[in-house]
């Protein structure tokens, strides 16, 4: 049980990469941008807390820039900091599912908006804001959201019977 969420976050990571490009094939309205893994280090950072969040946003966002970006460093920073900015209230919000998605939505809403602030900052991009709205950033957060609602009670449970085993654990020392 102990190596259950990296492995999670390293399928998902191959998902998001391999097979939803064949499932959904890009059109030239709407970029679809799945965030399947960073969704996930969201709810395991307002679950296990913003250290956490931090290490596995970090490592998931280093990942995500050598083999997405040609700029290391962007994704890194991005998964890890707001990661951790997710995990910061997460004993007030994680018992509420309508504000667990919340932070879902507004964390994956600012993980769009700062990748393309510092691509626009650096000069990497050149894309309008109005056409980065419209085509990829409302795109992305209906995408992720929905994964979201799918992904958050099965991920509740995971970290229920995690949080058994360790008592458990603890129980028995």
């Amino acid at each position: 049980m102990r190596y259950l969420l990296p492995v999670l976050i390293a399928v998902v990571f191959l998902i998001e990469g391999t097979w939803f490009q064949v499932l959904v094939p890009p059109t030239d309205e709407f970029v679809w941008v799945p965030r399947f893994a960073f969704v996930m280090i969201v709810i395991i950072s307002m679950y296990k807390g913003a250290l956490t969040g931090l290490i596995y946003g970090g490592i998931t966002g280093l990942f995500q820039d050598v083999v997405y970006s040609s700029l290391i460093g962007v994704y890194m920073f991005s998964y890890g900091f707001l990661a951790y900015m997710g995990g910061v209230s997460y004993e007030s919000v994680r018992n509420r599912p309508m504000l667990v998605l919340l932070v879902i939505v507004l964390a994956v809403s600012a993980l769009e908006l700062l990748t393309y602030g510092i691509y626009q900052g650096i000069g990497y991009t050149s894309a309008a804001f109005g056409d980065f709205a419209w085509q990829r950033w409302l795109p992305s957060v209906l995408l992720n959201g929905a994964f979201g609602i799918l992904i958050m009670f099965p991920m509740r449970k995971i970290f229920n019977r995690l949080e058994r085993e360790d008592r458990f654990k603890k129980a028995s020392l």
